[in-house]
């Protein structure tokens, strides 16, 4: 019997989940958890045939779904390294360079179809990115595909990455290649440059990472997610259970010295400690306590809090914090809670910028699966996040919510800010303060991720 996507709470040992497993690509369903990961850009540049060709060899190693489970399991028993990850992205120019119509994606695809690029602007679903004209050269121009390779090894991951290179010669051109290191603090949790632990609150398919969370205490968030949230039918295949996914990469520059200092400013602002200042621009201090739970970290990164009934107003955790500004939690009384959770996103970001060798320039390489691009990553980026009338429709400046204080891309939309942390009013007894421009997107594209039936039958 073909697998429900409106299933959750996988259990991978079960049978009926195998060949479903099998046929979809690594990385969406779980991080695959490799400290190193290369991002190879592509563009088509030999007959559609030697594509296909080159396609067809490299799916053979292209790591599924079921080999990254078992490596995780080997690892967890062992200790032995799960080894190469590898992934084949295409875009929808990827698509058509291999004589393929992106038409059969349906209503889905819309935003795949019509790439980064060339988003649409409504009243209500800003882009406020800046013009591709401004993106790193390699992203200004078309990008056919992406080649994800990861490995705990950065040197054996360099070695890979060269051989694949080389490979290419007379299919593809290289336009760059984005090296991502996993960052960690003192407790080997995940960070990111601005020092806060990373990855949290996010949605969960397989039963070991629900049950994970359950007997962590998460009992007031429910964080599990339904297969057809990052899934859909591969339209390119008849085989059965092979699905693909939606991804977006998004190169993200982050200026670390101007975040602390606003922050800094933000505190003086307020009268409150540079640790409190930067929780109520993120949402958590930086060892991933809830702010919306208390005033001072400790508690560690918990995912086990809402903002109803806790913090209706936003005085402990503000509107336009950033992990309240992306997810509500049910907060959110326009959508209602089942839709509000339909529009998560599985993010699967690094760091770059890390490495000694590296330039100064430090940023993130986001990337995150969908089923939807438009229903999701764009939602919550133009109607939530740069959107500083939401989750309150304010015209008068300093009555508004403000744009996201850490992603928002504006320049101008100031936000309003508690004086006393759990006390303030809901407009009265706000300080005004602009806090932003700190995150600026340096280029990007919309990817589909492929079943291997797909990658094989080319």
């Amino acid at each position: 019997m073909p697998v429900d996507l409106g299933e959750t709470d996988i259990d991978p040992a079960d049978p009926k989940y195998r060949q479903m497993l099998e046929n979809l690509q690594g990385n969406i369903l779980k991080p695959h958890g490799r400290g190193e990961e290369d991002h190879v850009f592509l563009r088509f540049t030999g007959g559609g045939d030697a594509v296909r060709a080159w396609i067809r060899r490299f799916a053979d190693e292209v790591t599924s779904t079921r080999e990254q489970l078992d490596a995780t399991r080997a690892f967890r028993a062992t200790g032995t390294s799960g080894g190469m990850f590898a992934g084949v992205y295409l875009s929808s120019n990827g698509y058509r360079a291999l004589g393929l119509d992106t038409a059969v994606f349906g209503a889905s695809g819309q935003s795949f179809r019509n790439g980064m690029k060339r988003r649409s602007f409504s009243l209500l679903a800003r882009n406020r990115d800046p013009p591709s004209s401004g993106w790193e050269g390699p992203f200004q121009g078309t990008v056919d595909a992406l080649v994800a390779l990861a490995d705990d090894s950065g040197s054996d991951l360099a070695a890979k990455t060269r051989a694949v290179s080389e490979s290419l010669d007379g299919v593809a051109s290289v336009l760059a290649v984005e090296r991502g290191t996993v960052l960690r603090n003192s407790k080997g949790e995940s960070i990111e440059h601005f020092g806060y632990v990373d990855g949290r609150s996010q949605p969960l398919f397989l039963k070991e990472d629900i049950a994970r969370e359950r007997r962590d205490g998460v009992d007031r968030w429910d964080p599990s997610a339904p297969l057809g949230l990052v899934l859909v039918d591969d339209p390119y295949t008849d085989a059965e259970d092979a699905f693909g996914s939606y991804l977006v990469f998004r190169k993200l520059r982050q200026d670390v010295a101007g975040f602390n200092a606003r922050v800094s400013a933000l505190a003086g602002r307020l009268s409150v400690s540079e640790p409190l200042a930067g929780a109520l621009v993120v949402g958590r201090f930086k060892d991933g306590t809830p702010v919306t739970l208390q005033k001072t970290d400790g508690r560690g990164a918990s995912n086990d809090f809402t903002y109803l009934p806790d913090d209706p107003i936003g005085n402990r955790c503000p509107f336009h914090a950033h992990i309240r500004k992306a997810n509500q939690r049910g907060a959110n009384r326009a959508l209602g809670l089942e839709e509000e959770r339909r529009r998560r996103i599985a993010r699967r970001g690094i760091p770059y910028g890390v490495r000694p060798s590296d330039s100064v320039e430090r940023g993130l390489l986001f990337q995150c699966f969908q089923s939807d691009i438009a229903r999701q990553f764009e939602f919550i980026q133009r109607t939530w996040v740069d959107n500083p009338n939401f989750p309150e429709f304010r015209i008068l400046p300093g009555l508004n919510t403000g744009d996201d204080a850490l992603i928002g891309q504006h320049p101008r939309a100031v936000q309003r800010w508690p004086r006393e942390w759990g006390k303030s009013g809901r407009f009265l007894g706000r300080r005004i303060f602009n806090f932003g421009g700190h995150v600026r997107l340096r280029g990007g594209e919309y990817f589909f991720a492929p079943s291997l039936p797909f990658l094989r039958s080319l």
